[in-house]
């Protein structure tokens, strides 16, 4: 298995006090996007999944969304000689620029991972005051 970054929002900011509350409200927001606005294809349902995934940098560890993927299935398919293996290849890289290419800083998802984390906060102590979003 291999990964495709398919990235983040960006609404969780290293630095800020609720750093990882962020990051877990915003990942989840962008899983159930990709999950309700680009379904796995039946012909990769065995094949492929959206996950979290954490990578780790020298001011910490951050996290995107990712696209794991049968590699060799899929390196397979464009080796192959049979028309229809090609067929199917083609189509995986077609939907993977599709899904690739979805706006993850649209306001639309930005204002749904904003929500989702003012449910999730007190806001008798503050806790919502944090919230910013690096231009």
């Amino acid at each position: 298995m291999d990964y495709l970054v398919l990235g983040s929002n960006g609404f969780a900011q290293m630095g800020d006090s609720a750093f990882y509350k962020k990051l877990k409200i915003e990942m989840q927001v962008l899983l159930d996007y990709f999950h309700s606005s680009f379904p796995i294809p039946q012909k990769f349902k065995t094949m492929a999944y959206y996950s979290v995934k954490t990578f780790h940098h020298d001011f910490g560890d951050y996290q995107e969304i990712v696209l794991w993927y049968d590699c060799d299935y899929i390196n397979s398919l464009e080796e192959s000689e049979i028309e229809s293996d090609h067929e199917i290849y083609d189509l995986f890289w077609t939907w993977f620029r599709v899904i690739e290419s979805a706006d993850l800083k649209s306001d639309q998802l930005t204002d749904q991972i904003k929500e989702a984390y003012f449910k999730s906060v007190n806001v008798s102590k503050g806790e919502h005051l944090s919230v910013s979003i690096a231009s």
